[in-house]
């Protein structure tokens, strides 16, 4: 067994395998490189090479922020950005014209848009570097921007994985969940042997789900786990941790949401800031009084704040959400917000915004089952399927069992409808 770095992945997936690709999932704005430093953190006497494809930033960015990687002299960076989304900018060349780095450590690719020809380099340093090297590719979302061949990066991924598992390599791959088909992210659950998708929550909390541990059965099985990064260092915590973690936040965004202080809400409530700040770190529960005292002064049953609210639950028997108690989903393309959870209605609505003339590729967010789609203002055209759907203002569409390939916004004034998984 190699350890991933962090003693709970390890017992959650049995740990890494010689040869295992390992797939994230990840949301746009999730730090996936926290994991890769933990692997390395744990293991800093690792001697094999570390061969780093970089698709997406600069190779300075990449310097300062890889620091710990390429301050190694068996690390190797494959640069696919500076001759393809960096368009051979002088500015990105310095980095090599200062004759400090190494050419054979060091690799910018002269054409990256050629598959062709990134591939035969790739096959050169995988004949090199053989039995057990340690490959990050960032990533596949990267390489299908500037490929603009969703199919041939699928390809890539499908001849490759199987080489890596035969040589003994360790694989990591950076995907971005929202952008990509179904389709794709299918071929790539098929192909390789652990795939985890990892998305923000309404705190600051992380969410990581094991979608596929080939050979192994993960501890928790299908129920995901939650951690934070502290110092730049992954910390898991347990289901039942997670589940506390409701309390503080929900009180820390009410009284966000009432422009009130710590030192305000602790006078309130009797108690000092110090004790509002264990509140809401989740350091300490409210005691009963406490939560009577909030739900008073909030307007919210004292259920609300143990995550028990739900339809029939509420004193009201209803429940009004206000555009400012919308939550933030990270999407590339669109203005995304979810409306309410699912355990609230049973279903998850959207309010989606997307600028005149802009596109969203792909699903919105990955959902297997009918979505229902209302327009509210301006005119969203979509390619469902084959076909082109253009729906006006007060115009709707139930999605039952085809795909939205690609969201537009018709009007230049821009789009906004809600968006609802069923």
């Amino acid at each position: 067994m190699i350890s991933t770095g962090m003693e709970y992945l390890d017992r959650l997936t049995g740990g890494l395998k010689p040869g295992d690709n390992v797939v994230w999932e990840a949301a746009d704005g999730v730090p996936v490189e926290n994991f890769i430093r933990g692997f390395f953190d744990s293991a800093p006497d690792f001697s094999e090479t570390v061969i780093y494809i970089n698709f997406n930033f600069s190779p300075q960015t990449l310097f300062t922020r890889y620091d710990y990687l390429f301050k190694r002299k068996n690390s190797i960076l494959v640069d696919a950005f500076t001759h393809g989304k960096g368009n051979g900018d002088p500015v990105f060349l310095d980095f090599y014209r200062s004759g400090r780095h190494d050419p054979e450590r060091f690799i910018c690719i002269e054409n990256p848009r050629n598959i062709t020809s990134f591939v035969s380099i790739l096959n050169e340093i995988e004949m090199k570097h053989r039995e057990g090297s340690f490959y990050i590719f960032d990533g596949l979302t990267g390489m299908n921007e500037l490929w603009k061949d969703e199919t041939a990066v699928l390809d890539f991924f499908t001849f490759t994985c199987p080489k890596l598992y035969d040589l003994n390599a360790l694989a990591y791959w950076v995907v971005s969940r929202e952008a990509h088909s179904r389709e794709f992210l299918a071929g790539i659950m098929h192909i390789t042997q652990i795939v985890f998708s990892i998305s923000a929550t309404d705190s600051e909390y992380y969410e990581l789900k094991v979608h596929k541990l080939q050979d192994r059965t993960p501890l928790f099985g299908s129920q995901p786990s939650y951690f934070r990064i502290i110092d730049n260092a992954i910390a898991f915590e347990d289901k039942k941790a997670a589940d506390r973690i409701g309390i503080g936040d929900r009180v820390k965004g009410l009284r966000k949401m009432a422009r009130m202080t710590q030192a305000e809400l602790a006078s309130s409530l009797n108690m000092t800031p110090g004790a509002v700040s264990q509140i809401e770190n989740d350091v300490i529960t409210p005691s009963l009084q406490t939560l009577v005292q909030l739900s008073s002064l909030f307007g919210r049953p004292v259920d609300y704040f143990l995550g028990l609210h739900g339809p029939g639950r509420g004193t009201r028997g209803y429940l009004v959400s206000r555009r400012s108690d919308y939550a933030p989903v990270p999407h590339r393309s669109a203005d995304l917000h979810r409306m309410l959870e699912r355990e609230c209605a049973g279903f998850t609505p959207h309010l989606v915004t997307l600028a005149g003339g802009r596109t969203a590729s792909g699903p919105l967010l990955l959902h297997k089952g009918r979505e229902f789609i209302v327009v509210l203002r301006g005119s969203l055209a979509l390619a469902v399927n084959d076909e082109t759907v253009t729906l006006e203002e007060e115009d709707s569409l139930l999605i039952t069992d085809s795909f939205v390939s690609k969201w537009k916004s018709a009007d230049d004034s821009g789009c906004t409808f809600i968006y609802m998984q069923l």
